[in-house]
């Protein structure tokens, strides 16, 4: 029978012990425990346990003398200090509080990730390890791979719990057996931290437009809320990059700024550069401020570093309020054009906003009644007629719903709607004077859900007419933002397919769809929608390929096929009226143990999206496989049909395991624009996993051998 013996190997309550030790109650477990020596030693041994507060010290046989208030342990020893730093050791001299002491023959595993063997561990002050002739790394060791694939070795690592960071003397970075970095000094944090100041993982790159180049992030601790990270990159043209990155959090948002400064060898424009920053902050009552800055030195910068794919810079301030039926909206935005063939004096540069938004219910028979009041004012830098027009709006819009259910299960619906406007115009001839619109909206809605449940399957159906009416002309004031007009299933019962409120859909017109959904017990599923729009006269307001132009609309079709977590079709296109098929879009995924694929094929008719000028078709691929355990590889295209040429292409392979990572890359951008030529890129980056960093793959998560 195990001999439990609670003792108070601090208090000195089973046999006097020194004042100096009256910590707390400690709890010793063993097969076999005596007492001798005037109740001065005790010798515990068989599957000795002894706890104390958070440390727990297993051993085969342990000896505690009262008069050196000491402990020897003879091993297999292990001691768990929490959770985070546990010790094994062959012969261990201790403190009773096991905070102090000599163990021989010692390893080290901090946080279930990183290993430090020794040949002895002096445990100092409850705050310091020191580790003599020892060596560091997150691989396995075992009796048939005895060289771990990488380590650090060391005449002396010290561990400092207190601020959770090892230091390294006269150390040896070793692939293998072979040394390939010599450090006199190297200071990391421990695996526990997540934050802390020093070198990030360097990587490697190659671009045929500046060369190779190398960069080594710098991450520095500004408080327990805030940290920049400074990125040099060096490349072999002789440019040099500086990225800047800081974040700070308060106890109410959030400050994000990203930067950079180049000084370019290869661009016309040496000394080049941008600003990113957002933040957001919770003012109370629901309430949030916004704020967003993108600036850049030049048109290109952003892509020809590879900063950014961005084609519009956006600056932005806003504040928003949203209760249960309420919502105000207050925005600020300039905007700046990063293509050379738009102009950018042309587009707005300076848009401000006011919406505000509220709903109120009208009792359980009086259906819900919407009112949105909005401001929206614009400015444009060209001085010139039309083209540079100025102009502010007021706007109110009313609307009212109600619904109900018949005894035969169809549901029924009524809406109305009234959107009025006030424009008032400057720097356009067409609206010498301020011009004001009216258009009401009456729709009616059927519905009738027609359910099956078998063995096998779950089916609904559903039939869907709606029926809306405005009037066929009236005043219109200037188009701003309502230029693109897209029609599929998504908007198939919308009342305006237009993208604001400058411009209101008119005539009466029925919108005739149908669902089905479709559940079966294998986990197939279906989910399919088609529907067009019929009308008895049509106002021009629609263009000739948006499938909206005639009486009769052209088919929409819409559907998803799916396998949860292993298959998934998507298929979605107009098609019909004369015009043939206008657009179409199929995707399909698949997911397998050790391989996935996700395709997608696009076919825009010109002008079929509101401002193509060609059609367009691309076929995109994006593919990855599993190689082993440890390799997996990818690849990514992106083909141009119409012109029959790869746009984009790109080619990765990667290798992990339970001590590193290695990740090689190969894009290579084939198009061209007047502002971005055809690049290749290269990218190559090893990371030692669980070495400063947590390892990313749970995988790899592993306690080793005797823990």
């Amino acid at each position: 029978m195990r001999v439990l013996l609670f003792v108070a190997l601090l208090l000195g309550l089973a046999f006097p012990l020194k004042a100096q030790t009256t910590i707390g109650v400690a709890s010793l477990k063993a097969d076999q425990i005596t007492v001798t020596s005037g109740y001065r030693t005790l010798r515990a041994k068989g599957n000795v346990e002894i706890v104390y507060q958070s440390t727990i010290l297993t051993a085969t046989e342990i000896v505690y003398n009262a008069d050196q208030d000491r402990i020897i342990a003879v091993g297999p020893i292990r001691i768990q200090d929490g959770d985070a730093v546990t010790i094994l050791a062959d012969y261990a001299e201790l403190s009773a509080d096991m905070r102090r002491g000599v163990l021989k023959s010692a390893r080290m595993v901090l946080n279930e990730q990183l290993q430090l063997t020794a040949v002895e561990i002096n445990r100092q002050d409850a705050r310091y390890n020191q580790l003599f002739m020892a060596a560091a790394s997150t691989c396995t060791v075992s009796l048939a791979k005895p060289t771990p694939f990488w380590q650090i070795r060391a005449k002396r690592i010290i561990q400092d719990e207190e601020n959770k960071q090892l230091y390294f003397e006269n150390a040896q970075v070793r692939i293998g057996p072979v040394p390939v970095a010599y450090l006199p000094r190297l200071r990391v944090p421990d695996p526990t931290v997540t934050r802390a100041t020093g070198f990030l993982v360097p990587g490697l790159s190659n671009s045929d437009r500046y060369g190779a180049g190398v960069t080594i992030p710098y991450f520095r601790l500004l408080g327990d809320y805030a940290d920049t990270t400074l990125t040099p990159t060096i490349m072999t043209t002789g440019t040099f990059m500086l990225g800047i990155d800081f974040r700070k959090r308060f106890q109410n948002g959030r400050l994000d700024i990203e930067s950079s400064l180049t000084r370019d060898t290869v661009a016309s424009q040496k000394n080049r550069g941008h600003i990113f920053v957002t933040g957001s902050w919770t003012l109370g009552r629901n309430t949030k401020l916004g704020l967003s800055i993108e600036h850049a030195s030049d048109l290109s910068y952003l892509n020809d570093l590879g900063i950014s794919a961005k084609t519009r810079l956006e600056n932005k301030l806003s504040l928003e309020r949203t209760d249960r039926r309420a919502r105000l909206g207050i925005g600020l935005y300039t905007f700046r054009n990063l293509s050379p063939t738009v102009s950018t004096v042309t587009i707005p540069h300076l848009l401000g906003t006011v919406e505000y938004r509220r709903r109120i219910a009208l009792g359980a028979s009086g259906g819900e009644l919407g009112v949105e009041l909005g401001a929206y004012g614009y400015q444009r830098r060209s001085t010139a007629d039309i083209v540079g027009r100025d102009g502010r709006r007021l706007s109110v819009a009313l609307d009212w719903e109600k619904r109900w259910i018949s005894g035969g299960g169809a549901i029924f619906s009524t809406r109305g709607e009234l959107h009025a406007a006030n424009y008032r115009i400057n720097q356009d001839s067409g609206f010498p004077t301020p011009v004001s619109t009216a258009t009401p909206i009456l729709a009616a809605d059927w519905r009738l859900p027609l359910a099956r449940q078998t063995a096998r399957a779950t089916d609904i159906l559903e039939p869907r007419v709606q029926l809306v009416w405005s009037p066929n002309s009236g005043t219109t004031g200037p188009n701003e933002d309502s230029q693109l007009v897209e029609f599929g299933a998504e908007n198939l019962f919308a009342l305006n397919r237009f993208t604001g409120i400058d411009v209101i859909e008119r005539g009466l017109r029925a919108n005739i769809g149908l669902t089905l959904d479709r559940q079966t017990n294998s986990g197939w599923n279906l989910n399919a929608v088609a529907g067009r729009v019929l009308r008895i006269n049509t106002p021009a307001q629609f263009g000739a390929f948006s499938g909206l132009s005639a009486n009769n609309s052209a088919f929409v079709l819409a559907g998803q096929i799916s396998l949860p977590d292993r298959f998934r079709m998507i298929q979605r296109m107009v098609f019909g009226e004369g015009n043939g098929l206008l657009k179409n879009e199929t995707r399909i995924g698949y997911k397998a143990d050790k391989f996935d694929v996700t395709t997608s094929y696009l076919w825009l008719q010109q002008n079929a999206a509101g401002n193509t000028t060609a059609d367009h078709s691309e076929w995109i691929v994006d593919t990855g496989w599993a190689l082993t355990s440890k390799w997996r590889s990818g690849a990514s295209w992106r083909y141009d049909l119409e012109n029959n040429a790869a746009s984009d292409a790109g080619l990765s392979l990667s290798y992990v395991n339970d001590c590193i990572k290695v990740d090689l890359s190969l894009s290579r951008r084939f198009a061209a624009s007047s502002n971005v030529g055809p690049s290749t890129s290269l990218g190559f980056m090893v990371t030692l996993e669980g070495f400063g960093a947590r390892a990313d793959s749970d995988a790899y998560n592993r306690k080793c051998s005797g823990l």
